[in-house]
């Protein structure tokens, strides 16, 4: 539009750090990691970068920022350098970006319409509407032969049930999926399924319960195979449900990796105390009080967390390792929680192609042996819900005011002021006191 600055300035990543405030406040936080890089926790023990994680957010910072000039590179026909030049000289007015050959022409939607019926010679109108756009199913769009399961993992892994939390979005269900995948296992007419993964992680535990489910999926039967198809996000535990997959296809700009693990608590004793109050706790059991909130570790208590820590990053190695044909020595070498861009991921033996979706079945189709030209039918999970479940959700208490409360902060807060509300409340709570993470850190990219 002829008033639409085109804001293109590069990649800039910002880290919310809260120790100076948990200081203030007089809450203590006692959270503990397995690998250097993994820097979920520094949001809350941390003022500010330390070396590990300042290496890592330069080195995805970089690699996203090469990849936007190159796809602008090719897609407006010019040279790297040209673009790293024009990049530099961003936000742009419309009229500088199009003389900049950032965009073909200004103009409004109407006038881009016209435009496009002259070079057709055509005057009917041609646009598909929402509603229309909707009707079309995905099974439908597939066409009709062998069936391909599209299974969704989206949203923070938790166990019990998916759903939907206002702040930090999709929950996927540890409880859900597998009932979804068990649904899979007994369709004797699946050929190959595709898990579409979309997940920062979460729960250690709830990770480990749907791997499991995958893998029995795939072991059970040699010639149905599995296809990992990352999105956005697959780090931490959704790359733990990735391993399942014997192969696995990213984007280029997929998070993944940080193979690593965190867990602890924040003590609140103090700041109850600041408030003129004050826990006290009758137990029994030696190690019984180990997740008060009153208290930080004790050493044998510290001891305690660090074995389960140290036992689950082990085993997370190990998987990693057989499932990618590497030594425990070298996924080490990549893990340590840090992350990668599917690119970097595809260099360093994570994950095996770049592409999308289409690529996934593409390559699903190829390793359950169905011809290159022959038409499959997508069977989607979990499936579209029924008016009877939508009307259910509707007047449930709990959905609605998550939905209620989802739309209001959408309203009256900005992105980057949600993203800060999802730090701070994120993994304080979602899960367990003391239960092991396996979590992607938070960043925000611009």
């Amino acid at each position: 539009m002829p008033s639409a600055p085109l804001d293109l300035t590069g990649i800039a990543t910002y880290e919310l750090f809260l120790r100076g405030t948990l200081d203030k406040i007089g809450a203590y936080p006692d959270l503990h990691h397995i690998g250097d890089y993994k820097t979920a926790v520094n949001t809350f023990t941390e003022t500010g970068y330390t070396p590990a994680h300042k290496e890592m957010d330069e080195s995805l910072t970089r690699d996203l920022y090469e990849q936007l000039v190159r796809g602008i590179a090719d897609g407006r026909r010019k040279s790297e350098a040209d673009v790293r030049a024009v990049v530099d000289q961003g936000p742009f007015l419309p009229e500088d970006a199009l003389r900049a050959g950032l965009v073909d022409d200004v103009a409004y939607e109407d006038q881009v319409i016209e435009k496009l019926r002259a070079a057709r010679g055509d005057a009917a109108d041609h646009r598909i509407d929402e509603e229309t756009y909707e009707q079309v199913s995905v099974r439908g769009a597939g066409g009709r032969g062998p069936r391909i399961a599209v299974l969704y993992a989206v949203g923070t892994i938790n166990g019990g049930k998916s759903g939907y939390d206002p702040v930090n979005g999709a929950v996927l269900g540890a409880e859900t999926i597998v009932d979804q995948i068990r649904t899979i296992r007994r369709d004797r007419s699946i050929r190959a399924v595709v898990l579409r993964i979309d997940s920062p992680g979460g729960s250690a535990t709830a990770s480990d319960a749907i791997w499991r489910e995958l893998t029995l999926a795939r072991t059970e039967r040699a010639d149905r195979p599995i296809v990992a198809s990352m999105s956005d996000l697959a780090a931490s535990g959704g790359y733990y449900l990735a391993m399942a997959a014997p192969f696995i296809v990213a984007q280029p700009s997929t998070l993944t990796g940080s193979i690593g693990i965190f867990g602890g608590k924040v003590v609140t004793g103090g700041t109850y105390e600041k408030l003129g109050a004050s826990i006290d706790a009758t137990s029994v059991g030696r190690n019984a009080q180990i997740d008060s909130p009153a208290r930080r570790y004790s050493p044998e208590e510290l001891q305690k967390l660090h074995e389960e820590l140290q036992s689950f990053y082990d085993e997370f190695v190990e998987k990693v390792a057989a499932a990618r044909h590497r030594t425990p020595e070298q996924i080490d070498e990549v893990a340590q929680g840090r992350v990668w861009t599917g690119r970097q991921a595809r260099n360093n033996g994570l994950v095996d192609e770049l592409g999308s979706l289409d690529d996934a079945i593409v390559v699903a189709k190829q390793r359950a042996k169905i011809p290159a030209d022959s038409p499959v039918e997508l069977v989607v999970y979990p499936a579209r819900k029924g008016l009877y479940e939508l009307l259910t959700e509707q007047f449930d208490g709990g959905a609605a005011g998550s939905a209620q409360v989802s739309a209001w902060l959408a309203a009256n807060l900005t992105s980057g002021e949600r993203e800060a509300l999802r730090a701070i409340r994120g993994p304080l709570s979602m899960f367990h006191r003391g239960e092991p993470l396996a979590l992607l850190p938070f960043a925000y990219v611009r």
